[in-house]
């Protein structure tokens, strides 16, 4: 019975060793997921005015089955408009016209080159907002023409003089005119010096 020499059988244990250290370096490797590299707008970031689309990096590109992003506005609204779209390692959304100023979130899930789902989450600050903001309307009422302009009445009753004479006016049919007293004391007058007459024409008559 022959034995195989020392040599060999360091040969053949060195052999082994290297097997099991390559497999124990693969592995990892093999069994590693997709992972979020970057995001724009950058996570943590400010930015002037809310992006019309916010851009997801991955490490490998994802699939694009299963891809969904929600970014939530500082008003709660969710402002994400269509479906992300993945180019190459970076998957697209875009946003709603109407974005306000403030802090967003934008909560991501994907699957994975290797066919897991992997999921995160990003926030940024916008410091102004875009798009349409509510008209405001004016509270002052508007002024009433009725309380603003005098009546048309009013109005001609104090353009048009009265042609009414003074004394109708001041008449209140218990009165007598200055014609009628003049009149009167013209005729007393003359009635008086009528007797007078009278008398002495009687008082020469009965002396003859």
């Amino acid at each position: 019975m022959s034995f195989p020499s020392p040599a060999r059988g360091l040969a053949v244990l060195g052999a082994a060793a290297a097997l099991t250290c390559s497999s124990l370096l693969v592995a990892p490797a093999a069994l590693a997921h997709d992972s979020l590299v970057s995001s724009v707008p950058g996570d943590g970031t400010t930015v002037t005015s809310a992006p019309e689309s916010v851009s997801l990096g991955f490490s490998e590109a994802p699939l694009e089955l299963g891809a969904q992003v929600v970014v939530t506005a500082p008003d709660g609204r969710v402002v994400t408009t269509g479906s992300p779209t993945v180019v190459g390692n970076d998957v697209v959304q875009g946003l709603a016209p109407d974005r306000p100023a403030g802090s967003y979130t934008v909560d991501w899930r994907v699957t994975s080159s290797d066919g897991h789902p992997i999921e995160g989450r990003v926030a940024f600050v916008a410091e102004g907002g875009v798009g349409a903001s509510p008209t405001a309307s004016s509270s002052a009422p508007s002024p009433s023409s009725s309380s603003s302009a005098p009546s048309p009445s009013a109005t001609e009753a104090a353009a048009s003089p009265s042609t009414e004479p003074a004394s109708a006016q001041d008449d209140d049919g218990s009165g007598i005119s200055g014609a009628t007293w003049g009149w009167t004391i013209a005729a007393g007058a003359a009635g008086a010096a009528m007797g007078v007459l009278l008398v002495r024409a009687r008082g020469r008559s009965g002396r003859a």
